[in-house]
């Protein structure tokens, strides 16, 4: 009962306590109650007539000894329970607000009511050596029923109306049932990071999502995977409502700042080597592009029916814009084979395209797969832009030799046995010509 009335962080020194207090309560009572009733020296004789009896008598007095040391200790021990829970009622009292404390005592004035008539009944019929075990009678449902008043148990938030108003589209009251949950435990992670989860979304407030996220992540209570989960989610608001990639770095930068050294941190730095460096950059990835085929069909195919109109402004400023991602980073693998083909596709520079790819080449680790299809790059683009046949069959053929099973080398053995045909064709074609004659008389 005890340990109950006190809170969890004081359990362990009220442990100690209690050891401290039984040690004086009872153990050293009982000991004196033992030896005063030992009969030590003549002088100092048994206290209970009894037991001085039984030893005078010169029969044995040991019954008479267990029988007045187990009367002394049920005395002592009800006593010292009854003791130790007013006690501790009574200390509870200093750390309860008013509602509460006028609550316990509503309690124990009802147990006094309630069970004073059987605890005097107890004190009539047994004497005064049950007063103890009558007291102990009144107190005792005190104890057993004041850890609901003075701990009581709270309930965790509910935020069903909140999430019915929001389905609604009645995103005001959702905000003010939140806030309503909140004020019932303002500690609550789940209910903050809903708040703002609401700001960003459908308040479209990135500033208030992001203030309630670090405020939330300031809290101590707040576990590294919840921090975590918090910065991640505020980068991802960052990415998809507002639209700044530098916002999302900086969110993920407390991350590794933080939980330096741990695995989140490391997760944290791997999304932000991956993030786009400008807004710009991540408006491009959100754009849909032209998906490039793995393989030499997209760049052998027969030439279009009608000429494509190619904006070469436009061209012309994505291939600056390549430019400046590789003057940051040179070994940008995307931005130089976009290059590559702006130059040879839109603007009729296969020179300058070929030269980009034979750049990716000499990259110590490139990206699994890329290797093979550069090469069948190189091939498709000395046939179809640069017309020279021998340059593109040494690409093929070394395309052959180091990836004969990828699906760029299946491609290019086509357009290989394609271009011996074509050969056959042409010799078969020039030896079947006529020969022109000359009549000598015309002459």
């Amino acid at each position: 009962m005890t340990f109950r009335l006190s809170p969890e962080a004081n359990r362990p020194r009220l442990g100690r306590w209690l050891l401290n207090w039984s040690a004086k309560g009872v153990l050293l009572p009982l000991t004196l109650w033992a030896l005063m009733n030992i009969g030590l020296t003549w002088n100092l004789p048994p206290f209970m007539p009894e037991i001085q009896a039984a030893q005078n008598s010169g029969t044995g007095w040991a019954e008479e000894f267990f029988h007045v040391a187990a009367t002394g200790t049920f005395i002592i021990m009800s006593y010292w329970a009854v003791i130790t829970l007013c006690w501790v009622l009574f200390s509870s009292l200093s750390i309860l607000d008013d509602e509460r404390r006028q609550s316990l005592r509503s309690l124990c004035t009802t147990c006094s009511v309630a069970l004073g008539i059987p605890a005097l009944c107890i004190v009539l019929l047994g004497g005064w050596p049950f007063l103890g075990l009558a007291a102990l009678l009144i107190v005792a449902p005190m104890a057993g029923y004041a850890p609901n008043i003075v701990y009581p148990k709270t309930l965790p938030p509910m935020y069903a109306r909140a999430i019915a108003r929001m389905k609604f589209g009645k995103y005001n009251e959702a905000e003010r049932e939140i806030i309503r949950e909140l004020e019932k435990s303002e500690d609550d992670f789940d209910g903050w990071m809903m708040l703002a989860d609401l700001y960003a979304k459908h308040f479209h407030d990135l500033a208030e999502a992001e203030r309630t996220v670090l405020e939330i992540c300031a809290q101590p209570q707040v576990t590294p995977p919840q921090l975590a989960v918090a910065l991640h989610r505020l980068a991802d608001w960052q990415l998809k409502f507002g639209g700044d990639p530098v916002a999302a770095r900086r969110a993920l930068q407390l991350v590794c700042e933080r939980l330096r050294g741990t695995h989140l941190a490391r997760m944290a730095q791997l999304r932000i080597n991956q993030l786009p460096k400008t807004a710009e950059d991540l408006h491009e990835q959100q754009t849909a592009g032209t998906i490039h085929l793995p393989a030499l069909s997209d760049s052998l195919a027969e030439e279009p029916l009608e000429p494509v109109q190619i904006d070469r402004a436009a061209a012309a400023a994505a291939a600056n814009a390549c430019v400046e991602k590789l003057k940051q980073d040179s070994n940008d693998v995307v931005a130089r084979e976009k290059l590559a083909r702006i130059f040879t596709e839109q603007l009729q520079k296969p020179d300058l395209g070929i030269e980009q790819i034979g750049l990716l080449l000499t990259l110590p680790e490139p990206p699994e797969g890329k290797r093979a299809e550069w090469l069948g790059l190189i091939g498709a683009w000395h046939l179809k832009y640069r017309h020279d046949v021998e340059r593109g069959r040494e690409a093929l053929e070394q395309l052959l030799k180091e990836f004969p099973a990828s699906i760029q080398a299946f491609a290019a053995r086509r357009r290989l046995e394609r271009l011996d045909t074509e050969r056959q064709q042409l010799a078969v074609r020039q030896t079947q010509a006529p020969t022109l004659r000359v009549d000598p008389s015309s002459t």
